[in-house]
């Protein structure tokens, strides 16, 4: 069943434990709390003022399908670097749908 919140918490587990895109965002030496601060679970960029970077997972407005009683729930990946490092943004993007791809999330699978 669909569950916004322990479902944002198991794919944010899923990317703070890999070290790729750990090693792309700068995060390799950092706390757990550092890691969490910067793989955030709601859309958030307006206070960033350095260069800073920043994974955002949160879920859009679901789309309707054919079935009334089904919604497709759509997950939205926002990665913020400075412009310079546009094509790190890129490589965690990448990066994060080879993680995510058809993995099993709370007895669903994500496409």
């Amino acid at each position: 069943m669909f569950n916004p919140s322990s479902d944002l918490t198991a794919i944010q587990n899923i990317l703070k434990s890999d070290a790729v895109i750990l090693n792309l965002l700068g995060l390799n030496s950092k706390s757990d709390v550092d890691i969490a601060k910067r793989i955030i679970k709601r859309s958030q960029w307006s206070d960033l003022a350095t260069n800073e970077k920043r994974l955002c997972i949160y879920f859009r407005s679901a789309r309707g399908m054919r079935n009334l009683k089904f919604n497709e729930e759509v997950l939205e990946l926002n990665c913020h670097v400075p412009a310079i490092q546009d094509y790190i943004a890129y490589q965690v993007q990448e990066r994060a749908k080879i993680l995510l791809d058809e993995v099993k999330v709370n007895n669903r699978y994500l496409y």
